[in-house]
Formats: structure tokens, C-alpha cells, sequence
């Protein structure tokens, strides 16, 4: 599953692909399959980057099919 970020270093805009989406029961937090991977910085942490308002839609998509 491709979800668009902004990595919040570079302040550069992606997609990445992150593969299976799963929500993480203790945290409720989403866990990734794959890393993701700005293109600028290389691999970053959902805490390092921002879901931009296209990636909040496809995130709400992908949890939704959960």
C-alpha cells in the first residue's frame, strides 16, 4: 500500500510504500510491513514524518478494509 508523507527534516512530499497496514492493539498505532523510505533522508519513523491530507485518506481506506 503506497501512503503519501512529508518527511518532516526535508520537508519534501513522498509516497511510500509500506506494504500491510496493521494497527498495533497496546499502542493503536499503525505498524508497518515495510519501512518507510523518504527519498531524501532514507528510512524514517512514523514519528519523523506527517501523513499530508492525501495520505489521511489513504490511510482511512486501508484501516478500514483492517
Amino acid at each position: 500500500m503506497e501512503i503519501n508523507f512529508e518527511c518532516k527534516k526535508c520537508k519534501g512530499i513522498f509516497d511510500s510504500d509500506v506494504g500491510i497496514i496493521k494497527m498495533n492493539e497496546q499502542t493503536f498505532r499503525s505498524d508497518f510491513e515495510k519501512p518507510i523510505m523518504c527519498p531524501v533522508c532514507g528510512i524514517r519513523t512514523i514519528d519523523e514524518v506527517f501523513l499530508t491530507e492525501l495520505g489521511q485518506s489513504q490511510m482511512t481506506k486501508a484501516t478500514m478494509d483492517i
